[in-house]
């Protein structure tokens, strides 16, 4: 079910801000990351450890059907300080929400510590449309300007694949998963947001077209968190082999939206458990944990 939310249209205020981009909002996006308390799972008899895994495995059973109205996944970690990453897609904030109150009252929890979490929502930000929107309707007259581009963000909406870009689902041959917040750079010699509209559309069709090179072996989520989280987007990346994470962002260190304006935060990487693989991952037996 996609959200009835309004598209985000921003015109620029008087006295020379700059024009912000024309935005399609889709789902919204939940990382949970957690550190196991392994010796107090292991302090566990065999009944109440099966017990805690089993309820967990059928709250994420429950969580992966049903994918017009959200998902959710589960990721065994590698690095990064954290053991579980638990990632939730869903239509409104309260749904995303009572995702993680669910989570929280689930017996597993009590043997999870918090490492952190981060609410965004799947962004598609549309620099060259707002540049064209901005050519043909002058910004400054701004009720013209802003049903103008309204009326150009809800065409965009009806496309099937800005649909499906909004309301994702990771591909079943993808099951690796790396997860960074970032910003833009607002330093007074490299400030993102004092560059012409026109500048930015122009770095960010060269970023795209790096990204596009790894059609077909990365799948991307990028979700804006401007006021909801403390960086201002969230990157999700799935693949089949985990070095095209190492690929893909070597590669765009050289872009120069990256190289002059991105400023990045911790990286996390893991693989998406089914429920027979959590029950594997939270085991403390060594041939199968």
């Amino acid at each position: 079910m996609e959200s009835a939310r309004a598209p985000t249209t921003e015109v620029p205020a008087r006295g020379g801000a700059q024009l912000a981009p024309g935005t399609l909002d889709g789902w919204y996006v939940f990382h949970q990351l957690f550190r196991v308390d392994w010796p107090a799972l292991k302090a566990l008899d065999d009944g109440d450890r099966s017990r805690l895994t089993t309820g967990l495995s059928n709250l994420l059973d429950r969580w992966s059907s049903g994918a017009s109205e959200g998902w959710s996944g589960a990721y065994g970690m590698v690095g990064g300080g954290v053991d579980l990453m638990l990632l939730h897609f869903r239509p409104t904030i309260e749904e995303a929400g009572a995702a993680g109150r669910a989570f929280a009252l689930a017996e597993a929890a009590d043997f999870m510590d918090l490492d952190h979490d981060y609410l965004s929502i799947v962004e598609l930000g549309l620099y060259a449309l707002t540049v064209e929107v901005a050519g043909r309707v002058d910004p400054a007259d701004h009720e013209a300007y802003r049903a103008a581009l309204d009326e150009a963000l809800e065409a965009q909406r009806e496309k099937d694949y800005v649909r499906r870009r909004l309301n994702p689902i990771q591909p079943e041959n993808m099951p690796y998963v790396c997860y960074y917040p970032m910003d833009k750079r607002r330093d007074k010699d490299a400030n993102w947001y004092s560059l012409p509209i026109e500048t930015r559309s122009e770095l960010m069709q060269a970023h795209g077209a790096v990204g596009r090179r790894f059609a077909g072996r990365i799948s991307q989520v990028i979700s804006g968190s401007l006021g909801l989280a403390d960086w201002e987007w969230a990157v999700t990346l799935w693949a089949a082999d985990p070095l095209r994470f190492k690929e893909i962002v070597t590669e765009m260190r050289y872009d120069e939206a990256s190289a002059e304006y991105a400023e990045f935060g911790r990286f996390f990487v893991g693989r998406r458990l089914s429920v027979d693989g959590l029950r594997a991952f939270l085991s403390t037996d060594e041939e199968t944990g």
